[in-house]
């Protein structure tokens, strides 16, 4: 699969890299904050029915040019988190922006004035969408999951650098939504 990268559009990076390849990961798919909607799109390669939105009209762009550019069907959706999203999916994956304000100024990035605002938000949502999610967690923005009565909380993958960690985790929703 061939990502062309826009401008003002999250490039890959190891946290996106963190959330393929999860053979688990399979039928109908919500993912949040696509940007060049690579991860969406290697589960769509791979047969599964994805739906990608991102707040981004930037970001919504490219990952729909990347869809046309490799012959990929998605639906592909600008809207913020679950905004207008309907249905049932088998899982939803998430690629947040984690950074406490005072770095980066674009969205991007930047989660809130914690870093987890954003994450916080979408824990407290899929549940409605998704017996099941993936997202990616930073050491910088911590989530305190003692908030989460109705979810459970597995890291599966984890990638440690000098100044940062970042685990992959997983969430299973037991609240009875659908």
């Amino acid at each position: 699969m061939k990502i062309e990268h826009c401008p003002g559009v999250y490039e890959p990076e190891d946290d996106s890299y963190l959330l393929m390849g999860i053979d688990e990961i399979r039928g109908r798919i919500l993912e949040i904050g696509c940007g060049t909607g690579i991860i969406g799109l290697s589960y769509a390669e791979s047969g599964a029915d994805v739906t990608m939105v991102d707040l981004s009209w930037q970001a919504a762009r490219c990952a729909r040019m990347n869809a046309l550019r490799n012959g990929i069907q998605a639906n592909i959706i600008r809207t913020s988190l679950f905004d207008g999203i309907r249905g049932w999916f088998d899982y939803c994956i998430f690629n947040p922006p984690y950074l406490p304000e005072g770095g980066p100024e674009d969205i991007s990035w930047t989660g809130g004035k914690e870093g987890n605002e954003i994450t916080m938000k979408f824990l407290e949502a899929f549940g409605k969408h998704s017996k099941y999610a993936f997202y990616i967690e930073s050491t910088l923005s911590p989530i305190n999951r003692n908030m989460f009565d109705a979810l459970e909380f597995q890291v599966v993958r984890k990638v440690e650098y000098d100044s940062e960690g970042l685990s992959l985790v997983k969430v299973t929703s037991n609240a009875v939504h659908r």
